[in-house]
């Protein structure tokens, strides 16, 4: 009996089923890349060439503050180079978003996101968010850093209290 469960379930588990998994269809793909298109994640690689060249920007400027303003030029033109030459026709982040967003989202979620977007609170939401996101995280990081005084207070007494001493 016990044999026959297994048989069972090892033929049902070999079998392709929607129930199991759903196929990522070319439907479906067209549904998120005009979900990327209209949210902007499309130009996730834009955004990430700013990003990352604003930091390197920073970190050059800290470890040598007399450099040679060429570099950051230099940094910019090739930051962007690379990134253009990778996201080309921006099907990369299309490409990488499609098993994403097929894992957590059925094409009716993504087609009911679509309409949403295209709303006028769609809109709003899609225009306010990057701003309601830096000023949520700038609050988290000035809540992080009131922490910090009654954190390392806390930690210091408890390595009183265990006996460790801190150089």
């Amino acid at each position: 009996m016990k044999y026959c469960h297994i048989l069972l379930l090892s033929l049902i588990f070999s079998l392709p089923s929607p129930i199991l998994a759903q196929d990522l269809t070319d439907e479906k793909k067209g549904l998120i890349d005009e979900l990327l298109l209209l949210t902007g994640a499309a130009d996730l690689g834009q955004i990430f060439s700013r990003i990352y060249i604003a930091e390197m920007t920073n970190f050059l400027r800290q470890a040598q503050p007399d450099a040679d303003p060429r570099i950051f030029t230099i940094l910019e033109n090739e930051v962007n180079s690379v990134i253009s030459d990778e996201v080309g026709n921006k099907q990369i982040i299309n490409e990488l978003s499609y098993p994403i967003y097929h894992k957590y989202l059925t094409s009716e979620d993504i087609s009911e996101l679509i309409v949403f977007y295209q709303s006028d609170l769609g809109i709003k939401t899609l225009s306010v968010m990057p701003d309601i996101s830096r000023e949520a995280t700038l609050a988290g990081q000035e809540w992080g850093r009131s922490l910090g005084p009654q954190i390392q207070q806390r930690i210091m007494m408890r390595f009183q209290e265990e006996g460790i001493e801190i150089q």
